[in-house]
């Protein structure tokens, strides 16, 4: 199992070191989604498809991905500087996990370990 859970293991850490620097100013958007709402939804739509790769129920990838986000939201609010506590990144983080459970039966195919 934990051979299947490395390419979520690898992308997790890479989504703390983004969480770690200080936010990059992006303008809003006349259309009202801010950008960096769907870099957390597609960020942790990632996390979550690898995620399914271990499991077999899709519900434990949406918990760990959510549980994940929530506690980078704290650290980022806690011990990174420039960074801010936002619930609507949670739910973005949510709404990511839930697309990655979704679209993990039409792509799972693409990754290099075979699931058993």
């Amino acid at each position: 199992m934990l051979r299947t859970l490395l390419p979520a293991l690898f992308w997790a850490l890479i989504i703390l070191y983004l969480s770690a620097h200080p936010q990059i100013g992006l303008p809003q958007p006349w259309w009202g989604i801010q950008p960096d709402k769907i870099g957390h939804a597609g960020a942790y739509a990632l996390l979550a498809f690898f995620l399914q790769y271990g499991f077999r129920k899709p519900y434990g990838p949406v918990l760990l991905g959510t549980g994940y986000g929530i506690c980078i939201e704290y650290l980022q609010y806690a011990f990174f500087y420039g960074r801010q506590f936002d619930v609507l990144d949670m739910v973005a983080n949510l709404v990511g996990c839930l697309i990655g459970v979704a679209l993990f039966p039409y792509f799972s195919g693409i990754l290099p370990f075979k699931r058993k």
